[in-house]
């Protein structure tokens, strides 16, 4: 699995962008609207074949040794 960042998404659509390690900007789609997404959210994801278009899949978001996800909203003032 990969680690990044979610640069961008729209709650609406469940739709977003990953930036990974490699600087990379990544596609998903959320497929459970249990799970919420915010930018800057850190996540981790395998890559996936969907619509004829590399996308990320998998998405679960990191967690912190006390269950809380990890943002870098945090380091921003």
């Amino acid at each position: 699995m990969r680690t990044g960042v979610i640069v961008s998404y729209n709650s609406v659509i469940r739709c977003g962008v990953i930036k990974d390690g490699n600087k990379q900007k990544i596609r998903f789609y959320n497929e459970h609207p249990e799970v919420m997404f915010k930018v800057l959210d850190v996540v981790r994801f395998s890559i996936g074949f969907v619509d004829n278009a590399l996308k990320a899949i998998n998405i679960v978001p990191v967690v912190d040794k006390s269950g809380s996800k990890v943002s870098l909203a945090m380091l921003v003032n």
